[in-house]
């Protein structure tokens, strides 16, 4: 998609401005998840059983944040309940370190458009993440996807998606890149790469999804997925060295570019496979050999460009 100076100025003073304060290595978050199962009805998710079932709060993050150069943080919706969204908005009203919120609603339903719309009324409600809770249904582009997809591109906002296995395999992906050219889709976490060695079939489709689709992003997010044993909620030892993920890396980077890459942590679910500084470690390891210059566009730039809204 086209770039906008307006954004590039933007996103470089903000990037300058905090390296004036002491940061040096300044990092915008753009995947953490906050859920309370104490409060009152529970959570949908995560469930009872996994070692995620505790009260995540914002606190605890900002405590994570202040020691590992992270300056500004976006919330992504992880409950399939509607409110839930006003719940986050609420839950980080006043704290202006929280400055996005990619919440969630069904696409394709009655009251999709007047939900979008009344969050829409708080400006830190950027956009959406989509096609997660309900996979039998998917990316269908019927009449009533078609018409919600073109009202979140027409105010600006951008929809995050998970595309992995049979979740939103990537010829769909491909399909709806297509039918909205101008909605600001981003894959979250690797788009679904998995141990040391590429499959020929996953390289394949991410080189061309990054060529057939200019309005697709890549969440550079959640590595330790990569070496995941069993169902997600329980503790899995990920390797802690670079070259267990470069080959996924490279592909990605070679493929998407240094303009279509965000950085992303993925906590508290990244707790599950690694350390939080180590995995940040890990993309400044993999990015340093590219200078400054890329490495501020993936952990910082890019992230502010591709989170706003233009009515």
């Amino acid at each position: 998609m086209a770039t906008n100076d307006n954004d590039d100025d933007h996103a470089s003073r903000a990037l300058n401005e905090h390296r004036r304060h002491g940061v040096s290595r300044p990092i915008v978050e753009t995947h953490i998840h906050f859920y309370q199962p104490s409060r009152p009805g529970g959570v949908p998710w995560p469930p009872p059983d996994s070692t995620l079932y505790r009260d995540v709060l914002p606190a605890e993050y900002k405590h994570l944040a202040r020691h590992n150069g992270i300056v500004l943080a976006g919330i992504v919706e992880a409950s399939p309940l509607v409110e839930d969204n006003q719940w986050i908005l609420d839950l980080v009203r006043r704290d202006s370190f929280f400055a996005f919120f990619v919440g969630k609603l069904e696409i394709g339903t009655p009251d999709f458009i007047s939900n979008l719309h009344r969050f829409a009324r708080d400006p830190r409600f950027l956009g959406i993440r989509g096609y997660l809770w309900s996979p039998a249904s998917g990316i269908t582009l019927d009449a009533a996807q078609l018409r919600d997809l073109r009202e979140l591109a027409r105010l600006g906002m951008s929809l995050d998606i998970i595309s992995r296995g049979t979740t939103n395999p990537k010829p769909k992906v491909e399909e709806l890149c297509k039918a909205v050219p101008h909605l600001r889709i981003i894959i979250n976490h690797l788009g679904g790469a998995q141990g040391l060695d590429p499959t020929p079939e996953w390289e394949l489709s991410i080189r061309r999804l990054a060529d057939v689709c200019p309005n697709l992003y890549m969440k550079f997010s959640s590595f330790y997925d990569m070496y995941q044993v069993g169902d997600g909620n329980r503790p899995w030892t990920s390797p802690a060295d670079l070259a267990a993920y470069k080959p996924h890396f490279d592909v990605l980077f070679t493929a998407f570019g240094p303009n279509r890459l965000i950085w992303g942590s993925n906590w508290p679910v990244s707790d599950l496979g690694g350390g939080f500084a180590q995995q940040i470690k890990l993309a400044e390891d993999y990015l340093a050999p590219f200078g400054t210059g890329v490495r501020d566009k993936v952990m910082f730039i890019n992230a502010l460009k591709f989170y706003r809204r233009h009515h």
